[in-house]
């Protein structure tokens, strides 16, 4: 157990993010299909178009960051996307109410994790050539199981996923 921390450890501190990604470079009109996978094992699914708005706003460190799910009438989120500290890949998801989401920047993936009433979600999105991959995995927030190990006795806390939600993302303008 001791050499799966310590490459846990060393892969945490070697991946820190040394450039961040133009966030430039995702400013755009996004568009696809966002499945959502109900139940591992299962071909349960159903899907919903999406679209990802980003845009530059009159602030050089905040970008408009708008989310739609079905049409703009029925479920348009106008976010901003706020840059902490570049240099760090720091950054911020503003939904304008109150609730501001950390988010990380690894060069071409923007990170987000964060717990709602008892839900574990991390969110992502991956910028890749000509598309933005964007996921969500949640799970409960409490572990479904807890084992130890017999030679350093650590716990180790699982987590049961509940669903994955994916969608590819093309540019349209």
């Amino acid at each position: 157990m001791q050499n799966i921390l310590l490459i846990l450890i060393l892969f945490s501190v070697c991946c820190i993010p040394t450039r961040s990604q133009n966030i430039n470079d995702w400013i755009g009109l996004w568009k696809g299909e966002l499945v959502v996978l109900h139940e591992a094992g299962t071909d349960k699914m159903s899907s919903v178009h999406m679209q990802l708005h980003i845009s530059k706003t009159d602030s050089a460190n905040i970008l408009n960051w708008g989310i739609i799910y079905r049409d703009s009438t029925k479920d348009y989120r106008k976010y901003l996307l706020r840059i902490v500290d570049k240099s760090k890949g720091k950054y911020l998801i503003d939904e304008r109410d109150g609730i501001l989401l950390e988010a990380n920047l690894f060069e071409s993936t923007l990170v987000s994790r964060f717990e709602v009433t008892g839900t574990l979600l991390e969110v992502s999105y991956k910028l890749d050539d000509d598309k933005i991959v964007f996921e969500v995995t949640t799970s409960q927030l409490k572990p479904t199981s807890t084992t130890k190990s017999t030679v350093d006795q650590v716990e180790v806390n699982s987590y049961t996923v509940t669903n994955i939600q994916r969608a590819y993302l093309f540019r349209s303008q």
